[in-house]
């Protein structure tokens, strides 16, 4: 007798304590050629509720290693920007302390930094968050302000350099002050062309979350938003599991068990097909994303769709919403009887044609 998937009617919010008991129970009577796994379908899902995100701007050139929409622990490398090279030798004419406030701009159209002389008194509670109206100091001495509203999403210290050429010109580079080397330069110094004048510098998670890369005509934004676990089948519980009678009296004995899901007092066996999907969901599973060369976009709310990749490859659903910014769907599927909503990438999905 082989084991088949069966799903549990349990207290809504006591799913983890039955799975932990009937693990215990299992191991305890000696049962677990009886039981395969016993599973709670969770999905990640952008926290909404938290506003909590961790920006960081990298140059057109720095090296990624994430993608958008990928998640990511806490102390992940995100990216490495490329080393700072003097573009022409000469001596270094002027070195200075400033702050560099990154602001972006109401309606998220565009950022603007502002360098701002550590000399010149930065005004305290400039932090990431806080919100500027055109007009509002940023120097103690007044000299500098915003011109734009917005809100502020990075502020670094940072060196400036002025270097005076050997053809009497000036270069001025910005340099992060982490990455710049008082021991070795200094005003007066001589510096040759290519000369490294800022180490390559790292970013790596502050926190875990989804990833979410823009780019702009100067540079990237590389931006973690935290997610949250969200539970799939509230009050239900997946067992793997042969039915015998004494495998049903040791569940049924369970604490905070309703019963099996049945139909007609008989309890439902999952389709290969549903139990596949809810596998790969949670990552129990392995299969291949389908390369879609060309993704529709003239999808209406209420249409009927087949799904080709992903997770609920084959199944069919009816569009719930649709969200053309970020190319996402919520299509309710049936499983088990029950419909249940799940987001797709608009090239998981294509249209029923009649």
């Amino acid at each position: 007798m082989r084991k088949e998937w069966y799903v549990l009617q349990v207290y809504s919010g006591m799913e983890n304590k039955v799975k932990e008991t009937l693990e215990e129970r299992i191991k305890s009577l000696g049962y677990e050629r009886y039981f395969g796994k016993i599973i709670i379908p969770e999905v990640e899902e952008l926290n909404y509720s938290n506003k909590k995100t961790d920006r960081v701007f990298v140059s057109k050139n720095a090296e990624l290693y994430v993608k958008k929409g990928r998640d990511v622990k806490k102390g992940d490398l995100l990216a490495k920007d490329t080393e700072i090279r003097v573009k022409s030798s000469g001596v270094i004419l002027e070195l200075k302390n400033y702050r560099r406030i990154t602001v972006e701009t109401e309606g998220k159209k565009y950022y603007k930094a502002f360098l701002i002389p550590e000399s010149a008194g930065i005004i305290s509670g400039l932090r990431i968050g806080k919100k500027l109206r055109a007009g509002t100091p940023l120097s103690k001495n007044m000299e500098y302000e915003s011109d734009v509203d917005g809100e502020i999403v990075s502020s670094e210290k940072v060196k400036r350099i002025v270097l005076k050429t050997d053809n009497g010109e000036e270069e001025v580079y910005i340099v992060p002050k982490e990455c710049f080397k008082n021991e070795l330069y200094k005003t007066g110094t001589y510096v040759e062309q290519g000369t490294v004048i800022g180490s390559s510098r790292q970013y790596q998670a502050k926190f875990s979350g989804r990833i979410d890369i823009r780019e702009t005509a100067f540079y990237r934004e590389v931006k973690i938003v935290k997610t949250k676990r969200r539970n799939l089948f509230p009050g239900y519980v997946f067992i793997e599991m042969m039915y015998l009678k004494e495998t049903e009296n040791l569940v049924k004995n369970i604490a905070y068990i309703s019963s099996f899901l049945s139909i007609g007092g008989k309890p439902v066996k999952l389709k290969r097909q549903e139990i596949r999907a809810i596998l790969r969901l949670i990552g129990e599973e392995e299969y291949e994303k389908k390369q879609i060369k060309e993704i529709r976009t003239d999808f209406e709310i209420g249409e009927h769709i087949k799904i080709i990749s992903g997770p609920f490859e084959y199944f069919t659903g009816k569009i719930k919403t649709i969200d053309l910014e970020k190319q996402e769907v919520s299509v309710v599927v049936t499983m088990f009887g029950r419909e249940t909503a799940v987001t797709l990438s608009l090239s998981e999905i294509e249209k029923i044609i009649d």
